[in-house]
């Protein structure tokens, strides 16, 4: 810590009169700096040195981590950033808005107080990440993973000591956690080759591992329980003092809300007046007697598109259908011009161990190295069984491919992981990452994938109207208008979702705070990007510049885009 200030005394001292290199060499000890308190993050990003380590887990170490912070937006603002390039000032805003962030949740959330998944996702992380990762010497991952082992009864009993309030949600979330946890324990020795004496030491460790989160888990039901109950979200106050942090604080989330309702309702009738003339094949024309029956329709409709067995696809074909999907997205956009031509790292599909901390149906595994020469891997949730029918059907693996891969967010990060800038990498804006995976989605349906067919449509709106619910429903829920009962409730009548869809929408917006609400300011911010970029260039508009524009510096906040796409 000590070389760390020192560090920061010398950029100030003998940089001054330099803007732009005082904020390179500040950028560079602040990216050192996370990788040390992160340790887990540094081996996410392959930086090996602290692979074998956990750290903030103490009050001393919470007391450091606090001051750095401090300390580094005092030098930041006393950069001049008018000074500097613009590429760095957009470097500049990323860091200062991450410091301020990373402050308020240490004054605000304190999650450590309440939250037992503060300390068990590192945990986990920190081990999932060195028994999954392709590539990695075998005797760099046996010491990582014997260090990290080493480490877990101690972390556990340091969090008991920080918690003094308790959210029974998160309690509950937490025992899913432990019991990942001890699966992925169970299965580790299976992902190691080294020498006996090493093997027998990590069997030790395991088995004291699993004897202290067994003991945590038990600690957490029965005692944690008697402290200060967290009414959560209401207690938080994520509305008045965290919207900003979490959205770019450039909106105010009034205006986002109304603005969702406005569209609530335009939304569902487009959506109806596509689910119509499907109804009317099978069905007597209804009565119209309220707006129930209008929501009726839509919900027999979509029904109709999953369980139709001409969309059905067998639990032993998923993986190929994945394949194929992606072949035929890929093959779409380059015929039609939609994506500007580069190569792109390979993608490879692997079914999710059981152990995964991942609810989602597709999410992305390993993508942080910044190495060309490494594929992208995408972990899909396998079938519960060897037959059967799949849970997704052919246009739902279409919308997944398109949102979270090609062209949404996987062509998204290939094009950041070839941009220099660490501190976009690291900390990309989770508004703009958010509204181009929608972006991405709606813009191939509307240049015709699928041959036109209404049910992309149907189920583009869907996926549309899902957005806009989830705005609504974040601030209702966050604000303790509702619980989350009444908030998946709401995303299942009024936006159509399946139970699961739902649950998986309510668990984001529990963890992963304004999640929904980013997505939407981020398609809205994007829309009227493309609007206004097509009337300036009028007969020279190329669908696939405008897109290259969007991805070519890195994931940037929108408000910097708009300067890139739109210059005076």
């Amino acid at each position: 810590m000590k070389q760390i200030l020192i560090l920061i005394g010398i950029i100030t001292f003998g940089c001054r009169s330099s803007p732009e290199t005082s904020f390179d060499n500040l950028n560079q000890a602040f990216i050192n700096w996370y990788f040390k308190y992160h340790p887990v993050e540094s081996t996410r990003y392959n930086m090996s040195k602290d692979n074998g380590r956990f750290s903030l887990n103490t009050k001393l170490e919470m007391d450091e981590y606090y001051a750095d912070i401090s300390r580094f937006l005092i030098e930041l603002s006393q950069i001049d950033a008018t000074k500097i390039a613009p590429n760095s000032r957009i470097d500049y805003n990323i860091l200062y808005s991450k410091l301020e962030k990373m402050k308020y949740e240490i004054d605000e959330l304190k999650p450590w107080k309440w939250n037992p998944l503060w300390t068990l996702d590192k945990l986990h992380d920190g081990l999932y990440i060195l028994s999954e990762r392709e590539g990695m010497d075998m005797d760099d991952r046996v010491s990582a993973i014997q260090s990290r082992l080493g480490i877990i009864p101690e972390l556990l009993e340091n969090s008991k000591i920080l918690m003094t309030a308790h959210s029974k949600i998160h309690i509950l979330y937490s025992n899913t956690r432990v019991d990942k946890l001890l699966i992925l324990l169970q299965e580790l020795p299976l992902k190691l080759n080294s020498d006996n004496i090493t093997l027998d030491n990590i069997d030790e460790l395991i088995k004291k591992s699993n004897l202290a989160l067994e003991v945590y888990k038990n600690w957490i039901n029965s005692q944690s329980v008697k402290f200060d109950e967290i009414n959560f979200p209401s207690d938080l106050s994520l509305i008045q003092n965290g919207f900003h942090h979490f959205t770019g604080g450039k909106y105010l989330f009034p205006h986002v809300y109304e603005l969702a309702k406005q569209k609530l309702i335009p939304i569902q009738d487009r959506l109806f007046n596509l689910a119509l003339p499907f109804y009317l094949k099978e069905n007597d024309e209804p009565v119209w007697l309220d707006r129930a029956d209008t929501l009726e329709v839509i919900q027999w409709t979509i029904d109709d598109i999953y369980n139709n067995p001409k969309n059905k696809i067998r639990n032993d074909e998923v993986l190929s259908r994945f394949y194929e999907s992606l072949t035929a997205i890929e093959k779409f956009c380059f015929t039609k011009s939609l994506l500007p031509r580069k190569k792109n790292k390979t993608i490879k599909l692997e079914f999710a161990p059981n152990y995964s901390s991942s609810q989602s149906p597709v999410f992305l595994f390993d993508n942080h190295p910044k190495k060309v020469s490494m594929d992208i891997v995408y972990n899909i949730k396998a079938p519960v069984d060897d037959f059967g029918e799949y849970n997704l059907n052919r246009q739902e693996i279409d919308i997944i491919n398109a949102t979270h891969i090609l062209p949404g967010y996987g062509l998204q990060l290939g094009y950041s992981q070839n941009y220099a800038s660490m501190i976009r990498y690291l900390f990309p804006d989770l508004v703009t990452v958010s509204g181009w995976k929608s972006y991405a989605l709606n813009m191939l349906i509307e240049e015709g994938y699928g041959n036109w067919a209404q049910e992309y449509h149907i189920l583009k709106l869907k996926e549309e109207l899902s957005m806009i619910a989830r705005v609504i429903m974040e601030m209702r829920y966050y604000s303790g208008e509702i619980n989350r009962e009444d908030a998946k409730n709401y995303l299942i009548e009024m936006a159509f979702m399946k139970e699961d869809e739902a649950q998986l929408a309510q668990m984001e917006s529990d963890l992963d705070y304004f999640s929904g609400t980013a997505s939407f300011i981020g398609i809205m911010e994007l829309n009227s990007l493309l609007a206004e970029y097509k009337r300036k260039q009028e007969d020279n508009f190329l669908l696939s510049e405008f897109h290259r524009l969007i991805l070519k510096d890195g994931v940037i906040p929108l408000f910097e885009l708009k300067k890139r796409v739109l210059p005076p």
